[in-house]
């Protein structure tokens, strides 16, 4: 058997076009070897490389090899969430959004490829790891032409969230909420606006999760008064403990604990805020994945019970 000549160092590792092969002086039928897979619209990678970085990082690489095969072009919309990580999470494909300027005669036409042409200011497109990209703002505004109000509420919530530099190593948010509505403004003809327009009058700073955000939608689409996020057991203290959300006035915490609450020391230490608030005169409500599954509806009639009785 003649095993196919390696492919130069330059290019190990990295995703492959036929045009780039050319390029190298290497031929085009190098890619129907049996040490290189296809991503899918024309983006190629080396077997090994793809089997060690899976679906998501084949993903990436079919992305970046894109972008880098149309000069001028940026990853924008939904295919801008995924990449950074930021949810929702909707429906995995293999789709790429790819975006060009106006100027452009024609948007991307390629098999895999959702081609857009449109206008960017000079603040709507950076670099993220060597790769344009819609900034975090405009990837908002772009993405209500596919998501639901509900999914830009919790995609805004994740943009202007305050980051906790500890763990994210940055100390400021992503997006505010006025550069939410900035996009808005420039781009009113876009599709999805009117979603994007209720979304933004929804979205609070605060949420550190994207169940906590659809929990406190839950609550107002049940018709109870809007809870207040980040809330201290103690205000007076800087070092307080903070519920996710809650109703200060009557001094009801509401917590949401996501999977890592079950790690066993994380446990004791929600255990140690619960004591905290109840020291305090506070009622904790806790509420789970099986909630959310729920679409948090049993939840919301325990939270109107106590605010009944609270009221």
């Amino acid at each position: 058997m003649r095993y196919p000549e390696p492919l130069p160092h330059r290019l190990r590792g990295k995703p492959l076009t036929a045009r780039l092969l050319r390029d190298h002086g290497i031929a085009v039928s190098r890619l129907q070897r049996g040490d290189v897979i296809t991503l899918g619209s024309g983006i190629y990678l080396e077997r090994e490389t793809a089997e060690a970085l899976g679906t998501e990082g084949c993903y990436r690489a079919k992305a970046f090899g894109l972008v880098h095969e149309y000069p001028g072009s940026w990853l924008s919309h939904t295919t801008a969430v995924r990449l950074q990580g930021l949810p929702p999470r909707t429906r995995v494909d293999d789709v790429v959004h790819l975006s060009v300027p106006a100027t452009h005669r024609n948007p991307v036409r390629r098999q895999g490829v959702v081609g857009h042409k449109a206008a960017a200011y000079a603040d709507e497109v950076l670099n993220v790891q060597g790769t344009s990209m819609s900034a975090p703002h405009r990837m908002w505004c772009e993405s209500a032409a596919e998501l639901s109000v509900e999914g830009l509420v919790v995609l805004g919530d994740s943009l202007v969230r305050r980051p906790r530099p500890r763990f994210e190593g940055r100390k400021e948010p992503l997006a505010s909420l006025e550069s939410l509505r900035t996009a808005i403004r420039r781009h009113g003809r876009a599709p999805g606006r009117a979603k994007a327009r209720a979304a933004a009058d929804l979205i609070r700073v605060g949420a550190d999760s994207a169940q906590e955000t659809l929990l406190r939608l839950a609550i107002l689409r049940a018709g109870l008064p809007e809870p207040e996020l980040q809330v201290p057991a103690d205000p007076r203290l800087s070092t307080s403990p903070c519920a996710d959300l809650g109703y200060p006035r009557w001094r009801i915490a509401i917590q949401y604990d996501g999977a890592c609450h079950f790690d066993p020391e994380r446990a004791k230490r929600d255990r140690r805020v619960d004591r905290q608030f109840h020291a305090q005169g506070w009622t904790v409500l806790r509420y789970f994945d099986a909630d959310a599954r729920d679409g948090f509806r049993g939840a919301v009639r325990e939270i109107a019970q106590i605010l009944e009785q609270h009221r």
